[in-house]
């Protein structure tokens, strides 16, 4: 049977299933652990989003970086890529993005060793960045959460920090940004076997795992 000649393209029946669709948010301190199901963790983010945990509104979108960095053991005469010479000697896990909001929480998350104390009158709040950092600084976990076709993706970062990446701009038109960046950080060697974070797929009616490595 003859080719039609039509050009080659990887698009399936699931394509248009599966797109991930504008921004997301990022939320602080997402408590998720006990979710089980899509109707459970739609409440969950409304909540969250309720009691303030959203950074708010974002310029440019967020990037996702979930990187590993490789090594290779050094063998005489392996002049090609072999099976099994490869380990990984680091984690790069972080989101980046402008914040928009010039609010407390928002400059705190950028500066996580701040410190806020009120007066001198009532109406300020005064705000100073330590120079070193501690435990404390960090939080539970910075979270992005992005509409899907099929419901919501989830990119939990543990242990995060957040800071600037270059300068807070106050544009001579429009509304100034925060430029803003999250990495996750592992907490003790009972974790040291994982990447800082996780990823959920939050199906709306629901998926059996198929192919896939369970490991729990």
């Amino acid at each position: 049977m003859k080719s039609s000649g039509r050009i080659l393209a990887g698009v399936t029946s699931d394509t248009f299933k599966s797109l991930q669709l504008g921004p997301g948010a990022i939320i602080k301190n997402f408590d998720y652990s006990s979710l089980t199901s899509y109707e459970e963790f739609h409440e969950a983010l409304l909540d969250a989003i309720k009691n303030g945990q959203s950074f708010g509104g974002t310029e440019g979108g967020i990037d996702i970086e979930i990187t590993p960095t490789y090594g290779r053991y050094p063998v005489d005469g392996a002049t090609a890529r072999f099976k099994g010479d490869s380990f990984i000697t680091d984690w790069l896990c972080q989101m980046s993005t402008n914040l928009k909001e010039f609010t407390p929480k928002v400059l705190q998350a950028a500066f996580p060793t701040s410190e806020f104390s009120e007066g001198p009158g009532d109406d300020i709040l005064s705000q100073r960045i330590r120079a070193a950092i501690s435990l404390s600084d960090y939080d539970e976990n910075h979270t992005w959460i992005s509409t899907t076709k099929f419901g919501y993706l989830m990119v939990s970062f543990f242990n995060a920090l957040g800071q600037t990446t270059g300068a807070i701009s106050a544009p001579s038109e429009g509304a100034g940004g925060i430029p803003f960046q999250s990495v996750g950080h592992v907490e003790d060697f009972d974790t040291i076997d994982f990447a800082p974070c996780e990823i959920w797929y939050v199906y709306r009616d629901g998926r059996p795992i198929e192919g896939l490595r369970v490991g729990r």
